[in-house]
């Protein structure tokens, strides 16, 4: 009988708290981001060999602006191409900010796209963070040198100034 009354207090009591509404602690920074943060992914190899890879650098220098190194390496058929992009996030309010940056990109390997020059770009836009896994972003890229490399690292497609609606979802 013992063990039965402490078996059901012990429930009771991880059930009352359990259910108590916890308050998120106030914050000093717009941005959720305190310090450094160091994030990546990869895809699977596909089954026509394409390999996509990414990683992002994030650092909170001040309570309203952050900077962020992003890298992308991706392999397609004909091509295999890294893209980086150098960008820096003011925050207006804690969810809302305008970002503005530089963004590269090298065709790292065959013949014909490997003796292509890089390409370079501006980046603005502004974006939304919806919550603290997810967040919507605008942007504008604005190609700044004449390169042989077109979309997707090909050479017959031609890469124009680029306007994105994106979006990304932390699981």
């Amino acid at each position: 009988m013992k063990v039965l009354v402490r078996s059901f207090l012990f429930m009771f009591v991880i059930v009352v708290n359990g259910q108590a509404i916890e308050e998120p602690p106030e914050k000093n920074q717009p941005s959720s981001l305190t310090g450094i943060a160091v994030t990546g992914h990869a895809y699977p190899v596909s089954a026509i060999g394409d390999v996509h890879k990414s990683f992002m650098v994030q650092y909170g220098v001040t309570k309203s602006l952050q900077l962020e190194l992003q890298g992308f390496y991706d392999t397609y058929i004909l091509s295999e191409r890294f893209r980086s992009s150098l960008l820096a996030k003011y925050y207006l309010n804690k969810r809302l900010y305008l970002l503005s940056g530089l963004d590269a990109e090298i065709a790292t390997k065959n013949s014909e796209v490997g003796q292509a020059p890089y390409r370079l770009g501006f980046v603005a836009g502004m974006g939304y963070d919806v919550t603290e896994n997810f967040m919507l972003e605008i942007k504008s890229s604005i190609q700044l040198n004449e390169t042989g490399i077109g979309a997707f690292g090909e050479t017959q497609i031609e890469m124009p100034s680029v306007y994105t609606i994106g979006s990304k979802w932390k699981f």
